[in-house]
């Protein structure tokens, strides 16, 4: 005769544990002094995967209003890319840095 054991897990706990997901970053560019417009359009569809549209929409932002939000990821994720940035922005003369904020 089989032995069966009774969990005391409830089917909502089990799913919660299941489908738990990790906290989202945003990362957005901060303009410091001066960027141009090809960098950030290159950096927003290179590194952050955006459409020509949303490129714009956000260099423009970037540009004039000094902040642009890039997307929404991951921690690792959300670090590596704004490193990413900062540094090319160095290598090609730009002051600019990226903000990683909790959302």
């Amino acid at each position: 005769m089989p032995i069966t054991i009774k969990m005391p897990i409830t089917l909502k706990s089990y799913l919660k544990m299941q489908v738990d997901t990790p906290k989202m970053y945003l990362v957005s560019i901060l303009n410091e002094n001066y960027v141009s417009w090809e960098f950030c359009m290159r950096i927003l569809m290179d590194v952050f995967h955006k459409n020509l549209e949303d490129a714009k929409a956000i260099a423009h932002e970037i540009v004039t209003n000094g902040e642009g939000f890039c997307g929404g990821y991951m921690l690792e994720i959300a670090e590596t890319k704004a490193e990413f940035v900062e540094a090319q922005a160095k290598k090609e003369g730009f002051t600019l840095i990226c903000l990683v904020e909790e959302i």
